[in-house]
């Protein structure tokens, strides 16, 4: 709410000045309207300072809460005996599925020959 408010307080004052500017230029009050140009190009360049502080912040923020993640979830790193048993595994579920296929095709061919 508070963000909506300064947004339409801003959009007020930089359409008042642009009333007063183009009014003094109507009068040929060439200070005024220079002083209202300035007043909206300052106006404008400390939005954009605050836009990129707050950026920064943000940045510094998002790592800092990034770093603190816990990647393990909670469990101990697994070991080296770990990594060779699991390989060990994997290997010895491959070989079988190898051998079994090799079965399968000889029976095949087997039963192909005694077809043909």
């Amino acid at each position: 709410m508070r963000a909506q408010k300064l947004l339409l307080a801003g959009a007020g004052a930089s359409g008042v000045l642009t009333v007063v500017a183009v009014v003094a230029a109507v009068l040929h009050w060439w200070w005024l309207v220079v002083l209202a140009g300035m007043l909206l190009v300052s106006a404008a360049l400390l939005v954009a300072l605050d836009a990129d502080r707050r950026v920064r912040e943000l940045r510094t923020f998002v790592r800092a809460q990034v770093a603190a993640i816990d990647t393990t979830g909670g469990r101990a790193a697994p070991s080296t005996e770990d990594v060779v048993g699991t390989v060990r595994v994997l290997q010895a579920q491959y070989t079988g599925r190898l051998d079994r296929l090799q079965d399968t095709v000889e029976q095949a061919l087997r039963r192909r020959d005694d077809r043909g």
